[in-house]
């Protein structure tokens, strides 16, 4: 019988399982496609043996942030959804970890000031030259860049000088999307700042309120959603009020067994779900419409028939699909994601979350930032006397795939970004790299309007069965992943009429996000 077919097991593809298996009857069937033979895609969890102790390595995200915002919670209440309160563990705002971030610029580690106490003692030499910056915006009209888009360092550059960028804000950008800020969009991961220097002549700084006082007339036309997601979510409260105040108190959080506990949970209970099948180690390679319905065909041999396909694939896999199409020609960024232990505590000469390593201290090693895992969240060591870190480093790429990289030289290069970074000079007792290829979506200049091709495209695709959701399109943060998947089950989806088609690609909201 026809039904859902979600193709691809990683975070967004099980959320959206998971939603429609919430909301579906019975009768109607959910299949999940996964083309290897794990799930979870880039979220994965190792526990491997160092110096006598079991060592929790993480090779893709790692924590998740707290808050208030529809992101955070839509992955706190699935995890309270899935039962998995217990599994929690959390690093307290007050912590080391929550309150020193840390920069490496001239040779050392800057902490990034988290408040006015914490500029008593002046700024970091990374950060000085924010004060230019400010002066430089407050004091400058804004003329716009004359397009309808520009790379964040030329956005930075033109309001607040070229030396915010690249001591600041490429470390950010490196850090989330392993990408240089003169290939990023402006307009799609700076809306706010670009959005108030487009529309006023005031300087960005200036024009911030105003934009706030937009995004609330234009957010006004979700008052209904939010007041309904406001009500459920203080029923929850008040079901398990420990767990909501403990995360109420957190700066960041993950799960003692690491992240895949969450991916592992989805994975479970979808196998629960007796009208729903989860098949693994054959991927999709073809989708026709047939007969008023979709039709997916596997590698090995196997067709799938669907009322709806949602697509849950990087961009160019969904492309190969459909004979190809440039509008989904989409970069990946690749990255090395090197796991370090050491036999003792507090190998790290500071305290707190990790650094990163903004265009102004690149080195050749391709370094990005260093996570102190051990420090940032200490129960997942279970008492261990080790320090776990993690060193990702950026890698290129030629031609469309990363130049070619071994494990061994990944590893060498993470050492020695330690030993120069941090002088650690003793032997780990583990080094374990994961050659992460084609990973993180890359949102380049223009990327505003390639999205609304892409929608249109979508949507003139197995006459409007099919929807996509993942990392290319939302953010490809996981609570951003696991929110467009629930929106799109919650809110978009015609659920109450299966065999029709639905005409809803799942990119219809984000591009309203974007209007002027």
């Amino acid at each position: 019988m026809a039904g859902f077919t979600v193709l691809g097991g990683g975070v967004s593809g099980l959320s959206t399982a998971w939603y429609l298996a919430q909301r579906l009857p019975r009768t109607a069937t959910i299949t999940v496609v996964e083309g290897s033979d794990r799930l979870g895609g880039w979220v994965r969890t190792e526990q491997r043996a160092a110096g006598g102790a079991a060592v929790l390595a993480e090779k893709g995200p790692r924590t998740l942030r707290t808050g208030v915002s529809r992101e955070a919670l839509a992955v706190l209440e699935l995890v309270d959804d899935l039962d998995l309160r217990s599994a929690v563990v959390t690093a307290a705002r007050s912590s080391a970890a929550a309150r020193n971030r840390f920069i490496y610029y001239g040779g050392e580690l800057n902490r990034m000031p988290s408040g006015l106490a914490s500029l008593v003692g002046g700024l970091p030499p990374a950060a000085r030259c924010l004060a230019r910056g400010v002066w430089q915006d407050l004091t400058t009209r804004s003329s716009g860049s004359g397009s309808s888009d520009e790379s964040i360092h030329d956005f930075v550059a033109r309001r607040f000088g070229a030396a915010v960028d690249d001591n600041l804000a490429s470390a950010v950008m490196r850090g989330i999307y392993a990408a240089d800020t003169r290939d990023l969009s402006a307009r799609a991961l700076l809306f706010p700042f670009w959005l108030a220097d487009r529309t006023g002549t005031t300087g960005v700084l200036r024009g911030l309120p105003r934009v706030a006082k937009l995004s609330r007339a234009r957010n006004a036309v979700h008052a209904q959603r939010d007041a309904a997601e406001r009500k459920a979510h203080a029923e929850r409260r008040r079901r398990h009020p420990g767990f909501w105040e403990a995360v109420d108190g957190a700066s960041m959080y993950s799960f003692a067994d690491g992240m895949q506990t969450l991916t592992d949970a989805l994975a479970s209970a979808l196998r629960t779900c007796p009208n729903v099948s989860v098949l693994t180690g054959s991927p999709a390679v073809a989708l026709r419409a047939r007969d008023g319905c979709a039709e997916v065909a596997l590698a090995d041999g196997r067709t799938l028939l669907a009322h709806h396909v949602v697509s849950a694939l990087p961009t160019r896999h969904l492309a190969s699909l459909l004979g190809g199409s440039a509008v989904l020609d989409m970069p990946y960024a690749s990255v090395a994601v090197v796991n370090v232990a050491y036999s003792e505590r507090n190998v790290t000469p500071v305290d707190g979350f990790g650094y990163l390593v903004p265009r102004a201290a690149a080195s050749p090693s391709g370094a990005l930032g260093v996570v102190f895992d051990s420090r940032a969240l200490p129960p997942q060591d279970r008492g261990a006397p080790v320090d776990r870190l993690t060193v990702m480093l950026g890698l290129p790429t030629t031609g469309g795939s990363s130049t070619a990289v071994t494990t061994a030289s990944v590893e060498e290069a993470a050492l020695q970004t330690l030993r120069e970074h941090l002088r650690i000079a003793q032997a780990p007792v583990d080094v374990d790299a994961t050659i992460a290829t084609h990973c993180i979506p890359t949102y380049t200049v223009g990327y505003v309007d390639r999205l609304a091709d892409i929608h249109k495209w979508v949507a003139s695709q197995l006459n409007g069965r099919l929807s996509v959701v993942g990392a290319a399109f939302g953010g490809p943060a996981v609570p951003q992943c696991v929110l467009h998947a629930r929106d799109l089950v919650q809110r978009h989806l015609h659920l109450d009429d299966l065999e029709a088609p639905q005409n809803v690609t799942g990119l219809e909201e984000i591009i309203k996000g974007f209007d002027l």
